[in-house]
């Protein structure tokens, strides 16, 4: 009897045992959306600065650009002057240059001409006159002899004025501009015509014609010179 009840005591004991076995309890479930949002992605944007435009201003003057003087007008009498125009494409001063009713020559002063811009230069006792368009006024008085409708010549060239007018009058590489008219004696006609820049012809004038202009340039002939009508 004693034997049986130990026997049972084992068994229970056996079964017993069994069912303390050892479970690993499951993670628990999230509770909430931010457990199982991703974490937020940061992206960065570089923005290129605009480009920046530069303007640039740049003068620039025609080939060989220079400035190129002609005589326009020639006035006679009392009120007696010359008119010179820079028919160039680039500024340019008198100095350096002469004006010469042959032999007299008188250098021309410190004026500086842009193109298109004229100076008179007056030939007479009496004040130049104040002429509109007129860029710059120089009186040399009655240093080259009376400009009389007669006859005469006007002629520039180009020198230092430190020059002796004899040493210049018949280079034909310092002339630059040359008008005759009348019947006197044209004394740089031939060296005018050397130069290339005159034919020899004449400038026809009637009686008390007060004076002749040029609108052309080169004028070269007495076809580019015309008297002028008045009193």
């Amino acid at each position: 009897m004693r034997r049986s009840l130990v026997v049972a005591a084992l068994i229970l004991a056996a079964c017993s045992g069994n069912s303390e076995a050892t479970t690993t309890p499951a993670p628990p479930l999230p509770t909430t959306l931010a457990d199982v949002t991703a974490p937020p992605t940061t992206t960065t944007t570089t923005v290129a600065p605009p480009p920046t435009t530069t303007t640039t201003t740049t003068t620039t003057l025609p080939p060989n650009a220079a400035a190129d003087f002609g005589l326009t007008q020639v006035v006679f009498g009392d009120a007696a002057f010359v008119v010179i125009t820079n028919w160039g494409n680039a500024s340019g001063n008198l100095d350096g240059y002469w004006l010469c009713q042959l032999p007299s020559c008188e250098p021309l002063p410190d004026t500086q001409l842009s193109p298109g811009e004229q100076a008179l230069i007056g030939l007479a006792a009496a004040e130049p006159p104040a002429l509109a368009g007129i860029r710059a006024i120089v009186d040399l008085g009655p240093a080259i002899g009376v400009l009389e409708a007669a006859g005469g010549e006007i002629a520039m060239y180009r020198s230092d004025p430190a020059d002796d007018p004899a040493e210049f009058l018949d280079d034909p590489t310092k002339i630059v501009a040359y008008v005759a008219w009348g019947e006197s004696d044209h004394q740089g006609s031939a060296v005018a015509a050397a130069a290339g820049i005159w034919d020899e012809s004449t400038v026809a004038v009637f009686d008390e014609a007060p004076s002749i202009s040029s609108g052309v340039h080169p004028a070269v002939s007495n076809d580019d010179w015309s008297a002028d009508v008045g009193g």
